[in-house]
């Protein structure tokens, strides 16, 4: 099927989702793949068709787009900082739409209506393609009058790509011809493995490529940025010479890597002119297991050879990468719409979507004495801090891993966290919190008794939904021992029902019998019982289910309000003092009943009023707890929306969280943690997102 069809298919499609454009958020992916690979457009107070792109944390990544109408240069994205003699005039953008797999703006250029779509492929259940470090960026066009049009186009990236500190040495390849594509490649003259520089990686090579096409004038250049782009104003395309071979820092005289294409008087396209980008790290991981060190490798790696031959497999692979993106925002979309038929849980997924898998690195089976081969992956705890795979937020990003269980994600992200600790029962009687704090060294466990409890009762519930969502309770096998050394660390001295000195993940406060974290645990319980019944163990069942049932009894005396208002309160507390119960979703996810419905009933209704417009609730969605300054979370709001009883208050709930997502109070990404109150972004890991697909799960 030719890829205009696709094109054509996919913008009506947007426009039948959304009509009007009604939702605006602060920062809208361009190229969102890897935790390297993730470069943004601001759109709070400006205009993205004359802003650079820029990563997550605002920093430059330098990337231009001009088109050239009958000798008229237009800026399609990119700041155009030539000096004023050389006339160029922004785009204007007419309409950003957004789906999970693809950014689409159409944007005025004199007589053209042009069409951008950034699609970042996600593939869930194709790990190959999944783990390809590359993204792209397809160019349609249409004349306003029917007329043809004299037509260019040139695009450029920078050295900006490589490194955070924009004063490192760089180096590149002249131009490349493979007879199938052409490509540019540059990295930096010195490498660090494994090693990041604000943020930014410091051991990747950035790609920029396209496919050769018969019928089109395709030329490449190397040259410091105001040269280049004056030769294409001036001339129309650049000139094939690589003139910019004296190798130097990113920032002296800023090198540039353009791709030009001239089609001559057009007034559309039958094919879409595709530029692909990519920043390429292999390896990719460095494992350390029992003291052994291993260079682990993209996932790809096991199909291609060289990177020459995946990005030529990428550049031929763009029409079924298309097919299967606009499936995939179809399927998610029809999902969504029964959930919330406004589209606002499709808007938030839009962003969401791409922002979890590209904090997952996918790594390649490897031979080692120390590990059989196996697939792992690791998440970045990305936008917030270095950590890998933080177990709290792999358990708020559970529902979108599960969601998408063709591909079984979860159990290659849980594979590295239980061998780590499998090692030394003595040694981890609770689960640690994450693999390191240096991502991507994954140096080993980190174990913080502080966090034992909600640590634990988060690794058994995702072992068990792994297991029942899956249908493969091959690590339950493999890792009974450790699941039920973990689950009597729970039960010894009453530890879930009464968790002492243990440190919330939400605000960093150490307090006891906190309410929420003992539901978790007691869940957590459960679930080492149901755990215990996939493998046979009846014993083990009975002693584990019994101990939960009899700990819920406990906590529902002590932790529920006795008052007219329903609400989860510390062990003894008052009802004005609250804490959102986002935990219970355990229930709700695995289809438990340790508590009885009619209490989920009276907790929709106390909190659906806070959230009620009609009572001047909580605009943005509801805090952590009742205090003054206590932030909200975007997954733990969607976990009670997927927990309550009552459609209407699931839809205020994620309408609330909508209005922080298409909230420009701020210019960052979409972020979990945030003001209730103003609706701007504080901070938190992209990661955690995937809590939005929580209404999907339900048992």
């Amino acid at each position: 099927m030719k890829l205009l069809v696709f094109a054509l298919l996919l913008v009506p499609f947007i426009a039948r989702v959304h009509g009007v454009q009604t939702f605006w958020p602060a920062a809208i992916p361009y190229a969102v793949r890897t935790p390297y690979l993730n470069t943004w457009i601001g759109t709070a107070g400006s205009d993205s068709s004359k802003d650079w792109p820029v990563f997550w944390d605002g920093a430059v990544t330098g990337w231009i787009l001009y088109i050239q109408v009958d000798g008229k240069t237009y800026t399609l994205f990119g700041n155009n900082n030539l000096p004023s003699n050389y006339s160029v005039t922004a785009g204007i953008v007419v309409e950003t739409e957004l789906t999970p797999t693809q950014t689409i703006q159409v944007i005025e250029a004199g007589p053209m209506n042009v069409t951008l779509t950034f699609l970042s492929p996600v593939n869930p259940s194709d790990l190959v393609r999944q783990s390809l470090p590359f993204s792209y960026l397809a160019v349609n066009f249409t004349s306003t009058d029917g007329q043809p049009h004299d037509i260019q186009l040139y695009s450029d990236i920078s050295g900006e790509w490589l490194s955070g500190n924009r004063g490192q040495e760089m180096t590149w390849s002249p131009p490349t011809n493979t007879g199938d594509i052409v490509y540019h490649q540059l990295r930096l003259q010195t490498s660090s493995a494994f090693q990041e520089n604000t943020h930014q990686a410091e051991d990747g090579v950035a790609y920029f490529a396209m496919g050769l096409e018969p019928t089109r004038n395709i030329t490449l250049q190397t040259c410091e940025d105001t040269v280049c782009r004056e030769e294409f104003i001036l001339a129309a395309g650049v000139n094939s010479n690589d003139n910019n071979s004296t190798n130097r820092a990113i920032n002296s005289l800023w090198p540039v890597f353009p791709i030009s294409v001239n089609l001559g008087s057009v007034s559309s396209v039958d094919q879409p002119i595709v530029w692909i980008i990519g920043y390429v790290r292999d390896p990719n991981i460095n494992y350390t297991l029992s003291g052994n060190s291993a260079s682990l490798r993209p996932y790809y790696t096991a199909n291609f050879s060289t990177t020459e031959s995946a990005l030529e497999f990428f550049v031929s692979d763009f029409n079924n990468s298309l097919a299967a993106a606009t499936a995939l925002d179809a399927d998610l979309h029809n999902a969504a719409s029964t959930v919330s038929p406004d589209g606002k849980l499709y808007d938030m997924l839009s962003l969401a979507t791409r922002q979890v898998f590209s904090s997952l690195e996918i790594t390649a089976p490897y031979s080692s004495g120390q590990a059989d081969d196996a697939t792992r992956i690791f998440m970045k705890d990305l936008a917030r801090t270095q950590r890998v795979t933080p177990v709290e937020t792999l358990y708020a990003a559970l529902p979108m891993l599960l969601y998408f269980n063709n591909a079984s994600l979860v159990k290659p992200l849980l594979l590295p966290l239980l061998e780590q600790q499998n090692v030394s029962l003595s040694q981890y009687l609770c689960a640690a919190k994450d693999l390191g704090e240096s991502f991507p060294e994954v140096n080993g466990p980190v174990l913080l008794s502080q966090e034992g409890i909600e640590q634990t009762g988060n690794m058994l519930i995702a072992a068990l939904a792994h297991a029942r969502y899956s249908q493969d309770t091959s690590l339950l096998h493999d890792y009974y021992a450790l699941f039920k050394s973990w689950a009597q660390y729970l039960t010894t001295d009453n530890n879930a029902l009464y968790p002492h000195d243990q440190t919330s993940i939400d605000d960093g406060s150490t307090s006891p019998n906190s309410t929420n974290l003992a539901v978790k645990g007691i869940f957590a319980i459960q679930a080492m019982a149901e755990i215990s019944q996939l493998v046979g163990q009846t014993n083990d069942y009975q002693q584990f289910s019994s101990t939960a049932s009899s700990f819920m009894q406990t906590w529902q005396s002590l932790a529920l309000s006795s008052g007219n208002e329903t609400v989860l309160i510390t062990y003894g507390g008052q009802p004005a003092s609250w804490v959102l119960p986002y935990n219970l979703y355990v229930q709700t996810l695995l289809g438990f009943n340790l508590l009885n419905q009619t209490l989920f009933d009276q907790l929709t209704v106390t909190y659906g009023q806070w959230i009620d417009s009609s009572f001047e609730g909580y605009k943005y969605g509801l805090p952590i707890e009742s205090a003054s300054t206590s932030p909200g979370n975007v997954a733990w709001n969607a976990f009670i929306a997927a927990t309550v009883t009552n459609n209407t208050v699931r839809d205020q709930l994620l309408d609330s969280l909508w209005n922080y997502a298409s909230s420009n109070a701020t210019s960052t990404p979409f972020l979990v943690w945030y003001d209730v109150e103003t609706g701007s972004c504080i901070n938190g890991s992209m990661s955690a997102l995937g809590g939005l697909f929580a209404p999907f799960l339900r048992r």
